[in-house]
């Protein structure tokens, strides 16, 4: 998959800078250059790339492990929960917990397929159609999840699915220093990484943290939506401001 950009943008940082200004001299009349304080705006560029073959596989064993932890530390899952209303009653109709379970399953078959079909020479375009097919079904499951997501919102699936959206973020977000793509997070491997990410969470700067709330907003959005433009995510993003 070739890596392009899912989404570009631009943030001002205030800062105070001595510049040099024009001004006429009172006692001599003539035209002189001094230097003076002032609060200069300079744009900061950010970019979220789009993810690699490579990115999506471990993206997917990343959820995987995660979810496994989970169920060890006694989480229950959404099927668990999916089936516990079921028998019990819930806010979903019978129908609707049923459709939702078919596609759980099917989800995580599709995971599956994709795993092993990406370790195979000369199955690219296969992985591209069951990925798009996944990225459908999610969405889907992102739409029945609303009238639960209070519910869900502790389960094992919807734990490790915030941590695979984290890695993602921290693999896509980058921020442009003389025109040089740079990770935005700072650490060799992933977890210091996921610490920078909280450590710019709860201490960075003012253009740290904005640029961290694009970030995540914009990964989980498009992770959600797969085929949306840029056009439609600066919308979004305007919308929920």
């Amino acid at each position: 998959m070739a890596q392009g950009n899912i989404y570009k943008f631009t943030l001002n940082k205030e800062e105070k800078k001595k510049v040099e200004v024009e001004r006429k001299n009172k006692e001599t009349g003539e035209m002189e250059t001094v230097l003076q304080n002032k609060t200069v705006k300079t744009p900061i560029e950010f970019v979220i790339k789009k993810p690699t073959r490579r990115i999506i596989d471990e993206g997917e064993a990343q959820y995987a492990i995660e979810l496994s932890k989970n169920v060890k530390r006694g989480i229950v899952t959404k099927s668990m929960m999916i089936k516990k209303y079921a028998d019990t009653g819930g806010t979903l109709t019978e129908d609707e917990m049923k459709d939702m379970v078919r596609k759980l399953q099917k989800s995580n078959e599709l995971s599956n397929e994709i795993q092993l079909l990406a370790a195979t020479k000369g199955q690219e375009e296969k992985v591209e159609e069951l990925e798009t097919e996944l990225m459908s079904l999610r969405q889907e499951l992102a739409e029945l999840e609303v009238a639960m997501q209070g519910v869900y919102e502790h389960t094992a699936d919807a734990r490790a699915e915030r941590s695979m959206l984290l890695w993602y973020t921290i693999q896509l977000a980058k921020k442009l220093e003389d025109e040089e793509e740079k990770d935005f997070f700072d650490g060799i491997i992933y977890e210091d990484q996921l610490e920078d990410l909280y450590k710019k969470d709860e201490e960075g700067d003012k253009i740290e943290k904005e640029a961290l709330k694009t970030f995540l907003a914009v990964v989980s959005y498009w992770f959600y939506n797969n085929t949306v433009s840029e056009k439609d995510i600066k919308a979004f993003l305007e919308k929920n401001e």
